[in-house]
Parts: C-alpha cells; sequence; structure tokens
C-alpha cells in the first residue's frame, strides 16, 4: 500500500453534506480576526461562503461541484459581526482589508456591495453613554464614605456593591449604527440568501434568544432558549454584543409593543451549535478562542502575570468545561445507539426492526447521527493569542490574530477528507 494511501485512510472522513453552517463564537476583536482566519483556511479548503440579497443573486449562490457551500451562519457577540459580514455578501478579502485598515479595494468578483466594507473603529464601537458620566460622578460622594470608613477600621459596605447604579461604561448603540447605515444592504433577515442567525441574552430572564428569519420550536435540550423573526440585524448584533460591564444592556422594542434588554450571547451558551443543527445543518464548523493556557517555559506561571491572566484563564478554563462536556455527551449517545445497532445485528434482529430502535432512541436522545461537528481553536501552544489584547483595533496585531486563526484551522483541517472538495489557494491578505 503507498503513503498516500495510508495518510488518506488515517484521516477522518466526511460523507457528501447537504447543508454547512460556520458557528462564530465571541471574544471581542480578538474574536473576529480569528474567526477571519479561520474562514481562510476554509476557503483553501475549498468551501465557498454563501451571501448577498436573494434578489440580487450573488456569485457565489451558484451550485458548484467542486466545493462545499457554508449557507448558514450562527454568531454570539463577536462572532455575530462577522456572521453578518459573510451573510452580507462581502469577500473575505474585503473583510479582511477592513480588519487591517487597507483601503484598497476587492477585486473578488464575489464582492456583490459596496466595494470596500466600512471599517468598524474605537470611536463608533465605544459610545459613551450619557448618563454614565453623570451616574459615576454621583457615585464619588459613596466612594469617599466608603473609603473613610475603611480608613477608620469600619468594613461595612466594602463588599456591597449596591451603590454600583451604573450598566455600563459604553454603549452598543455605535455598532447597532455602523451595521445599519454603513454595512448591510438590508437590514432584514428575510432579505439574505443565506441562513443568518444572532444569539443574545435576556437580561430580564434565564434564556437564551435566537435572532433570524426563522421562528422555529425551542430546541428539547433547552426550553427556555426562543427563536425570534421579528428583529433587525443590527439590534440583534448589538443585543449579541452587549458585553456586561463594557456596555449597558441593548433595548429593543418588539413588533408586539415591548421592550426588552439584552446582553452577550455568550452568557448562556459558549457555542450555539446546535442552531446549525436546528436548522438542518449536517455539517457544523464551529469557531472559539477560548482555549485555556498550557503551561510553557518560556512564559511559566500565570500567577507571575497578574490578575488579567489569571481571570482570562478560569473564564477560559469554565468554557473549555462546558465545550467539552457537550462533545462528550454527544459522542456517548452516538456510542449508545451503535451500541444497540450492533447488538442487534449480532443478535440476528430484522433489519426494519433494528432501523426502528435506531430511530426511537435518536428521538428520544434528540440526536442527529448524520451530524459532523468539527471544533477549531487555538493551539494550547500559542501563548501570544492567549495574552493578546481582546479589545485591539490595530492592524499590526489583528494581522497576527488572523495568522493564528488560519493556522489553528489548517492544523485541524488537515485530520479531515471531505467528500468532492478540491483546495485552493488562500487570499494572500495576512503578509
Amino acid at each position: 500500500m503507498s503513503g498516500q494511501n495510508q495518510q488518506n485512510e488515517s484521516l477522518i472522513q466526511i460523507g457528501p453534506k447537504k447543508k454547512v453552517a460556520f458557528v462564530c463564537s465571541g471574544g471581542a476583536t480578538k474574536a473576529g480576526a480569528f474567526h477571519l482566519g479561520v474562514a481562510l483556511a476554509l476557503q483553501e479548503k475549498g468551501f465557498q461562503f454563501k451571501g448577498g440579497l436573494t434578489s440580487q443573486l450573488p456569485v457565489q449562490n451558484s451550485s458548484s461541484s467542486d466545493g462545499l457551500e457554508i449557507s448558514t451562519y450562527v454568531g454570539s457577540s463577536a462572532g455575530s459581526l462577522i456572521s453578518a459580514y459573510l451573510a452580507a455578501g462581502y469577500s473575505l478579502e474585503n473583510i479582511v482589508n477592513s480588519f487591517l485598515g487597507r483601503k484598497a479595494t476587492s477585486s473578488d468578483p464575489r464582492d456583490t456591495f459596496p466595494k470596500s466594507l466600512p471599517r468598524l473603529t474605537y470611536q463608533k464601537a465605544f459610545k459613551l453613554r450619557a448618563p454614565s458620566l453623570t451616574d459615576q460622578l454621583s457615585q464619588i460622594g459613596r466612594l469617599q464614605r466608603l473609603f473613610t470608613g475603611w480608613v477608620d477600621g469600619s468594613w461595612d459596605g466594602l463588599f456591597n456593591l449596591d451603590w454600583l447604579k451604573i450598566s455600563g461604561i459604553f454603549s452598543i448603540s455605535g455598532v447597532e449604527q455602523y451595521l445599519r447605515e454603513e454595512v448591510l444592504p438590508s437590514n432584514s433577515f428575510c432579505d439574505y440568501s443565506a441562513d443568518l442567525f444572532v444569539v443574545a441574552t435576556q437580561l430580564n430572564h434565564s434564556r437564551k434568544v435566537i435572532f433570524g428569519k426563522h421562528n422555529f420550536q425551542p430546541p428539547p435540550s433547552d426550553l427556555t432558549c426562543q427563536y425570534n423573526n421579528d428583529i433587525q440585524i443590527s439590534d440583534a448584533c448589538a443585543a449579541s454584543m452587549a458585553l456586561p460591564v463594557i456596555f449597558a444592556p441593548h433595548a429593543i422594542k418588539h413588533s408586539a409593543g415591548h421592550t426588552y434588554h439584552y446582553i452577550d450571547g455568550e452568557i448562556r451558551d459558549t457555542l450555539s451549535t446546535h442552531v446549525a443543527v436546528d436548522n438542518g445543518a449536517d455539517l457544523v464548523i464551529a469557531s472559539y478562542t477560548h482555549q485555556p493556557y498550557h503551561m510553557t517555559s518560556e512564559i511559566g506561571s500565570l500567577t507571575e502575570r497578574g490578575l488579567p491572566s489569571i481571570v482570562i484563564q478560569s473564564i477560559y478554563l469554565l468554557i473549555e468545561q462546558k465545550i467539552n462536556a457537550t462533545i462528550y455527551n454527544k459522542q456517548t449517545q452516538v456510542n449508545a445507539v451503535q451500541a444497540v445497532s450492533d447488538y442487534c445485528r449480532a443478535e440476528g434482529i430484522s433489519e426494519i426492526h433494528r432501523h426502528k430502535i435506531c430511530e426511537i432512541m435518536e428521538a428520544e436522545l434528540h440526536l442527529r447521527r448524520n451530524v459532523d461537528t468539527i471544533y477549531i481553536h487555538p493551539n494550547p501552544q500559542d501563548t501570544s493569542l492567549f495574552f493578546g489584547e481582546h479589545f485591539t483595533f490595530s492592524p499590526k496585531k489583528m494581522s497576527e490574530i488572523v495568522k493564528s486563526g488560519f493556522r489553528a484551522a489548517i492544523d485541524t483541517l488537515k485530520r479531515y477528507e471531505f467528500a468532492g472538495l478540491q483546495a485552493r489557494h488562500a487570499i494572500g491578505t495576512t503578509e
């Protein structure tokens, strides 16, 4: 047997797929740049990104025998921004140029409008809330009394944060305005050829809300989850990106007249891969940056790096455990159904009954065995990404993060063999 054949046998085989989804998690601008790197790697592998208005019939909507088309986008927090760009029809070259602050317009024929994607800047993203300064100044007297009491030996109220009444330092309204006025040719989910879903968390309820063009029933695994199809894209993305403390909750008035406040879509779920499955995807590619630091001799212990690194590590450890638990639970269910199927076959049970038993098990477990999920995350040894700034707009730093995402995706994708997929050349935009 040739070395090439042995290599192919060692690859994980992904059969023909009908619908492919790209799920992008949050993590501020660092996550956004990482997702772009992942998308570039997917494009090099041969994947195509569907986008643009249905009425415009963009080029990438045409069928192709040499590629798999990504037609479903699920975004939380910063991931919702990247998902909106792709669903709107911007090419990766255009988006990367925007992230890196380049003036050159895209020559990619897949760009449907406009020729240059406006850049998101600090000034647009971080708008001071008008009441926030007044709110903060009003707390000075309470802070002075608290400090005086602490000096005098009184600890009463030291750990009581009821005095802190501000709901957020900045307003996310700048991002909403940026999307509505500069980016989106239409603010309606229904006007786009691709399926776009944006995940947010309802502040005054234990509910995850998924905005999009469809109004699916709540998944059996989370009956508090709710689909909503009466909100505009810019509001949905702003709601999903309203990270507590940094941004105040985003208020949205629904068609029924009720106003609800929303916060970051990552609060309830880090990777809402089930949304893609709810929409019929049988191949889900999930990108996330929440990779905990693994000890290296060059860096040493995080205790020497200060409180911010320890806090980030703690958050990443918590998120990684949630993701790993989801992966493990699904694999356990798949193994259980397969074990029953193998037993039925070994015992000579008829194929009709074997298939029926497996169908019953899958229905009760809310499992679709034909769905393949590929998780792409940073290498644990990629310490520069771990310590990288979450809210950077520096072209140099963003370029390095894009490269990290590209490398991580290439390392992951090379373990898979996709049916009917031919690799292409990546866009050389990260040098």
